[in-house]
Order: C-alpha cells, then structure tokens, then sequence
C-alpha cells in the first residue's frame, strides 16, 4: 500500500513520442521482419536487469526471431505462448548496449506503452515535470531523433493538459497534421501532402511542426533556457512561399 510523505501531492506527466526504430539498438534489434509488429508488454526491473515482455504480431516469427537472436544488443530471447497470430516473448538485452531504454530509467520515467515496427511510439511517464527535463537534455545530449506527440498531465487528471504557446500558423500545421494523421501509426499523411493543403513549402511545414513540439517542450519543462529571443513568426517566414 502507497504510504504518504506528508508533502504535497506531485502531478505525474505523460509524454508521447515516436522514434526511428535505426536510431536505437533495442529498435533495431526488433526491426528484422517489417511484417512483424512488435509492442513491450511491461518493463520490470530485476536486480540490475531490466527484462521487456514483448507480443509480437504477424503471420510467422521465423525471421523476427532470428534477427532478434543476432542483435549485439540481445542476450537471451524465449517464446512464452502463442496466441492467434501473436506470440509472447521474454528477452533479456546486455544492460550496456541498450542506451535509450536505459536512459529511460535512469530519468525517472516508466513505460507505460511501446510500439514498433520500422519507428517506435512511446508513451512514458515521469513523477514530475523535473524528471521530464531531465529525460529531455538526456535525449538532446545524445542525438535521437525525437518525435514529441504530446505532453500532459497524470491520466488521473483530465484538467491536467500542458498549456503551449503556439503562433497561429504553427498552430494550424500542427492541428492539420493531427487532423490528417501525420502523427498515427502508420502515418496517413505526408509533409508534401500537408504542405499543399496549406499553400505553403514542405520546408515551412516541417519547421512549423519542429517549432510548435520544441514550444510544447519548453512550455513544459520548467528551468529550461528559453533560447534567443526570436520572433515565432518571422523566424518561418522566409520559407513559406
């Protein structure tokens, strides 16, 4: 049973993310049949391990199996039960090879959902919004190319949304590209595509939507430099035609 330290309570935040499955081992280990989804069960610590359960979906596991067996980062692999046209698998990784998942856990943040095939949708869970931050210089001190979706608060608070400041015409790319589905797995829709509904270059969509998640962060993540002090608008302007 939780017991209470007698602070006061600390609302938990949500992010949501998604990452090429090439721009991390434990991706690219799961990677090997484009076939075969894959989804993390649960991660659960053991001692110094940390052993994801994963159900992978297709038609045959053959190459899946093997791809995984081969990886550098792999240290053991077992099918548990086979269900339908999935199967359960245990796979324990060399702690050391698998940076991004470790680095997860060394920020304070819990997987709550993991899905992937050829790029990975991540949902985690951070304590505090000083945890967030800390799994943000993590992810920007070393390169992976991040994908933030969404950031709000504890599930068990739906006034709990992070508000972001937004220009309009960022706010419009990233509305329309929710609307298309630029953000779902798989993606129904394109940059290009969104570009041309909106009149504008695919290089002024691109930085819009890279301009409105970088705002979500840094209206989320207090303590964070705010950068030079840019105008929002003009910044994008010169590509937009």
């Amino acid at each position: 049973m939780p017991t209470s330290t007698g602070g006061p309570d600390r609302m938990t935040v949500i992010v949501e993310f998604t990452i090429p499955a090439e721009s991390f081992a434990f991706g690219r280990a799961t990677s090997g049949d484009p076939d075969v989804r894959v989804a993390i069960e649960r991660l659960v610590p053991v001692g110094d391990e940390r052993i994801p359960f994963l159900w992978a979906t297709g038609e045959t596991f053959e190459r899946f199996e093997r791809h995984l067996r081969e990886s550098e980062v792999v240290e053991r692999i077992e099918r548990l039960t086979h269900i339908g046209d999935s199967a359960l698998y245990s796979v324990e990784w060399f702690e050391e090879g698998e940076a991004f998942l470790n680095g997860i856990s060394d920020t304070g943040g819990t997987v709550v959902e993991g899905t992937g095939d050829g790029s990975w949708s991540f949902t985690l869970r951070f304590r505090d919004h000083t945890d967030l931050k800390r799994f943000h210089q993590f992810y920007r001190a070393h390169d992976y190319p991040l994908e933030i979706d969404r950031i709000h608060g504890s599930d068990d608070d739906p006034g709990g949304e992070v508000g972001v400041e937004l220009s309009s015409a960022q706010h419009d790319a990233l509305r329309l590209a929710i609307e298309r589905g630029y953000f779902s797995v798989p993606r129904g829709t394109t940059l290009e595509e969104i570009a041309e509904e909106l009149g504008i270059s695919r290089q002024a969509v691109s930085e819009r939507v890279r301009r409105g998640t970088e705002s979500v962060l840094r209206d989320s993540l207090p303590g964070v430099d705010p950068g030079p002090d840019t105008d929002r608008e003009g910044a994008e302007g010169t590509t937009d035609e």
